[in-house]
């Protein structure tokens, strides 16, 4: 369990607070939490340390420091820090702020210093959304808080328990990232020459004859597989998105096709109707490996 203590550049009276990854409560010292203490529900957290934020406002530029329980101190991450590397936005529900957590710590399970950074941006960005509330500066209906429960969980936490532990299971949705300069290098030569080979063997089919490219697609499927690895997935994960993208690119080249027809009227020297899905299935592969985790 992680503490976090919320400053506000002030003398030794500035208020403390003790965040727990499941709920928080104020104090007014810096004690820590007890082992005989019993768990504080979020409902009843929330209710306790809004009053206390109320009355003791703090400023923009405040600063949060994560303690970790063993007594040493992460590296200070300010809110547009915590923000971006969550890849949240200011309007970030909290169930935005709990999906963008989990993704991030699937994504760095075994990088013990890349998880202490995801709880201490995680920690930033909820007690900024509940100085936010406090203050009165939230407006917006669809930003949510813990202790608002949103329709969707309503009707969970009203599921059976076998059913609830069956959503439980499900793999997390596809989430977007922004690719750094090397991802997309490889993922454009990659695509770049797969693609050529591809027109190369739909052009130089005669009209009639149709050989799917089954070569060049299964170069791109493992291509994307060890790109995906390289961001820490999962083999079952990265194997699912590069299907998801093959999928979604297919479909695509599927709805041209059925407009342009090139088997009915050539496209040039390409006549092949599986040579011109596959080149959209390989967009969307790359793609895939580029822009999803």
């Amino acid at each position: 369990q992680e503490h976090v203590r919320l400053t506000n550049h002030a003398p030794a009276s500035s208020m403390n607070v003790i965040c727990g990854r499941v709920a928080c409560a104020p104090t007014n010292s810096s004690a820590r939490l007890g082992s005989g203490r019993s768990p504080v529900s979020p409902k009843r957290a929330t209710a306790n340390l809004l009053p206390e934020l109320h009355s003791r406002k703090t400023g923009r530029g405040s600063t949060f420091v994560v303690r970790a329980s063993d007594g040493t101190e992460s590296p200070t991450m300010d809110y547009a820090g915590a923000l971006k590397f969550l890849g949240l936005s200011e309007s970030a529900s909290s169930e935005d702020m709990v999906r963008a957590k989990n993704q991030m710590i699937a994504r760095y399970e075994n990088q013990e210093d890349k998880l202490q950074k995801v709880e201490a941006a995680y920690d930033v960005v909820l007690m900024r959304s509940l100085v936010k509330r406090s203050q009165g500066e939230v407006s917006d209906n669809r930003v949510k808080y813990a202790d608002v429960l949103s329709p969707g969980a309503t009707v969970k936490q009203n599921l059976p328990p076998w059913a609830r532990d069956l959503t439980t299971k499900l793999p997390p949705r596809p989430a977007f990232e922004t690719p750094d300069n090397e991802t997309l290098t490889q993922c454009g030569i990659a695509l770049g020459v797969l693609t050529a080979l591809t027109l190369a063997q739909g052009c130089s089919q005669p009209p009639g004859v149709d050989n799917p490219p089954g070569l060049q697609l299964s170069l791109a499927l493992l291509g994307s597989v060890w790109l995906l690895r390289k961001k820490n997935l999962t083999l079952s994960r990265s194997i699912s998105l590069a299907l998801l993208g093959l999928s979604a690119g297919a479909f695509v080249g599927g709805a041209v096709q059925g407009w342009l027809r090139v088997d009915i009227v050539p496209l040039g020297a390409l006549s092949s109707p599986s040579a011109l899905v596959s080149e959209f299935g390989l967009v969307g592969i790359f793609a895939a490996s580029a822009f999803l985790y």
